[in-house]
């Protein structure tokens, strides 16, 4: 299908949608305003999918996020009792801290060098 057509029956879906929700034009507008803003992003280079990844899914981590803590009497380590999820967590402080600690003895052997 053209992408001129395509393109249209999109945006006419997304507002029908957009209204649906609520039966308000707030929500058409909201959803505008975000496309116009996610288009600016595209424009600019800065990738859209983290940023409606973050929106979508950061208010369910956090939710879970506080049950877990909760639940784990507000021990972060609790996190990390588990085999797996203690290897996971190693795993990634490491893949956080090992290309840090290279580019700092990188930059001190530049300097020595």
């Amino acid at each position: 299908m053209p992408r001129k057509a395509l393109l249209p029956c999109i945006l006419v879906f997304c507002i029908l949608g957009a209204f649906a929700i609520n039966n308000s034009v707030v929500g058409v507008a909201m959803m505008l305003g975000f496309g116009v803003f996610a288009w600016f992003m595209e424009e600019n280079g800065i990738p859209v999918a983290p940023a409606i990844l973050g929106m979508v899914l950061g208010t369910l981590l956090e939710e879970h996020f506080v049950t877990s803590m909760i639940k784990a009497e507000g021990r972060a380590l609790a996190f990390f009792e588990r085999p797996i999820a203690g290897t996971l967590g190693v795993m990634l402080i490491a893949l956080l801290v090992v290309p840090t600690l290279l580019r700092l003895l990188r930059a001190k052997a530049k300097l020595a060098g």
